[in-house]
C-alpha cells in the first residue's frame, strides 16, 4: 500500500499540512497551491542522466557528478534540479542546475566555496576538488534553502520537470542519524559520511522510485573521504552496449572493492592475459595467465582508488570492468 503526505510551498518554505510518514512510496509536493505528483519515471537502461559520484567530506568538499548515459549530447537548462531532503524532512530543496553533458560524459558540481582566505563555514573546497568541478552551485547557506549542503544523513534527488524522479541516494522523508550503511554490516560503517561514492560500472539508469530501505552496497563503490581522483569521468556499460552490443565476452571480480590488495578473477572463456589501468588508461601492470578460467591475483602496490581491469581472452576478445581498491 502506498503511503502519500502533502506538503504547501510557499516561495522557498514548506509547511506540514499531514502528520509525517517516514519511509513513504511517493511524495506529493503542492507548489504555489498546485499539487504536483514526483512520478517515477520508466525503468529504461540508459535512459536519461543519474548521479555517478557522490563526495561527502571534510569541511565543504561537497560534490554531485552527473552521467549522461545516452549518445546523445543532453541539455540540463530549464529541465533539471537537484538536491537534498535536510533530515529527513521530506520535501527535497530543489536547485535548477545548468550546462551540458556530452554523450557518455559527465559534469561536476561542486558546493560554491572558492574563497581561498574563508575560514569556519567559509573554508575553501581541496584544491584537488575545485580543480575537478565544472560548475559551482548555492554558494550561501539559508536552511530553508540550501540544496547542496548535504550531510551524510540527507537524501539526495536528482529531478526532471520538476516532477520526474531520476535519481535518489538513500530515502526521501527518512533520518538515518549519522548516515545510511549496509544492512547487516557488523561494522556499521556509515556509507553517506566522509566517503566518496562511485556508481557501480553495471547500474544503467538511476533509483525512479523512493526505496523502501536504502543499502548503498547495491549499487555503489566507496572510497575514503576527501578522494577526488576519479571526479570527471565514469565507467558504465551503457558505453560498452553503445560500442558493440555484440561482444558477450565477460568475467566477474571478487571481492570488489578490492580488500588487502587480493581479488579472485573468473571467466567462463579462457584468460589469456590481463592489464591494470589508471582510470585515463595510463597502464599500472599486465601478466599473462596462459588460458585459464579462473585465477587468484594480487594487486601491485597502488594507490587507493579505481582502476580499469581489460581481460584478453584466447579468442581474441577483450572485456574491460572497473576496479576500487581501498
Amino acid at each position: 500500500m502506498l503511503l502519500w503526505f502533502a506538503d504547501v510551498l510557499v516561495v522557498s518554505t514548506f509547511v506540514r499540512l499531514l502528520n509525517f510518514i517516514p519511509r513513504m512510496k511517493k511524495l506529493l509536493l503542492c507548489a504555489a497551491a498546485t499539487c504536483v505528483a514526483l512520478s517515477a519515471s520508466a525503468q529504461n537502461n540508459c535512459f536519461d542522466i543519474f548521479i555517478s559520484e557522490y563526495v561527502e567530506g571534510a569541511n565543504n568538499n561537497k560534490a554531485i557528478e552527473l552521467y549522461n548515459p545516452t549518445p546523445n549530447a543532453i541539455v540540463l537548462d530549464g529541465l533539471y534540479s537537484m538536491g537534498r531532503d535536510r533530515d529527513g524532512a521530506g520535501v527535497p530543496m530543489l536547485l535548477p542546475i545548468t550546462g551540458t553533458i556530452q554523450p557518455f560524459d559527465v559534469r561536476v558540481f561542486a558546493l560554491d566555496k572558492r574563497d581561498p582566505n574563508g575560514t569556519g563555514t567559509e573554508v575553501p573546497l581541496a584544491a584537488d576538488l575545485l580543480a575537478a568541478a565544472d560548475t559551482f552551485l548555492n554558494p550561501v547557506y539559508v536552511q530553508t534553502n540550501s540544496p547542496m549542503y548535504f550531510n551524510g544523513d540527507d537524501a539526495f534527488v536528482l529531478v526532471k520537470n520538476g516532477n520526474q524522479i531520476l535519481d535518489i541516494i538513500g530515502e526521501i522523508g527518512y533520518d538515518p542519524g549519522g548516515g545510511w550503511w549496509q544492512p547487516g554490516d557488523p561494522a556499521t560503517r556509515w556509507w553517506t559520511t566522509d566517503n566518496t561514492l562511485i556508481r557501480k560500472q553495471t547500474v544503467l539508469h538511476g533509483v525512479t522510485t523512493n526505496p523502501d530501505e536504502f543499502d548503498p552496497s547495491l549499487e555503489w563503490d566507496s572510497l575514503p573521504a576527501d578522494i577526488f581522483t576519479e571526479l570527471g569521468q565514469h565507467m558504465c556499460d551503457c558505453q560498452t552496449m553503445s560500442v558493440n552490443e555484440s561482444n558477450t565476452a565477460s568475467f566477474s571480480i571478487f571481492p570488489n572493492p578490492v580488500l588487502d590488495g587480493f581479488f579472485a578473477l573468473r571467466s567462463a572463456l579462457r584468460i589469456a592475459s590481463y592489464s591494470l589501468m589508471t582510470a585515463d588508461g595510463r597502464l599500472v601492470y599486465n601478466q599473462n595467465l596462459n588460458d585459464v578460467l579462473y585465477a587468484n591475483i594480487q594487486l601491485p602496490a597502488a594507490e587507493a582508488g579505481v582502476y580499469l581491469l581489460e581481460v584478453v581472452f584466447t579468442d581474441g576478445k577483450k572485456s574491460i570492468q572497473k576496479i576500487v581498491s581501498r
